[in-house]
């Protein structure tokens, strides 16, 4: 039994992690940017769980090969310290009790320069620049990426991942992706 009446598998909880990409992207506001954003990162990191259960690797042991391997990317340690950031309102040591330091050097609101794409009636196609609320995030070893190319990074290695173990996901259509 799940307690999350739409998180039933891999598949959907990939398909969770596209939908939050593209509303933190496409989202207006700081707060939804912010909001969706964290949702991402919680999500990209719980993939780690639903690898392992359907892997069969439950102990500790087993488990620990796998934990070592994704945390040692840059990327996927600041999905988790980003992820377990309000979970547990400070990062601490397991067991130890004590405040762990934070390896990601940047996390934070800006503002970037965007297109949007309007067609009329006539098919005439007019882009106009704006400027918009962005994320942007430097990770531990220096990388800096925004949203998009973030998200981007994330949704890529965890498609690949699934693959290498025999989970093939096609992508959602926009239609799907856009439906809230």
């Amino acid at each position: 039994m799940t307690l999350t009446p739409t998180l039933t598998s891999i598949k959907s909880l990939f398909w969770k992690l596209e939908r939050e990409s593209y509303c933190a992207y496409h989202a207006h506001s700081k707060i939804h940017k912010a909001d969706h954003f964290f949702n991402f990162c919680v999500t990209a990191h719980s993939l780690r769980d639903y690898i392992l259960e359907h892997l069969g690797k439950v102990t500790a042991q087993e488990k620990e090969a796998f934990h070592n391997l994704w945390s040692a990317m840059p990327l996927l340690h600041t999905v988790g310290e980003i992820a377990n950031s309000f979970k547990h309102f400070r990062l601490q040591e397991p067991k130890a009790h004590q405040l762990k330091s934070i390896e990601t050097k940047h996390v934070g609101l800006k503002k970037s320069k965007f297109i949007d794409i309007y067609e009329n009636s006539t098919g005439d196609i007019k882009f106009v620049e704006i400027l918009g609320n962005d994320i942007a995030v430097t990770l531990s070893d220096g990388q800096r990426f925004e949203l998009y190319a973030f998200t981007h990074e994330a949704l890529t290695f965890w498609k690949s991942e699934l693959q290498e173990h025999g989970i093939i996901i096609r992508s959602q259509s926009l239609t799907r992706l856009n439906d809230g």
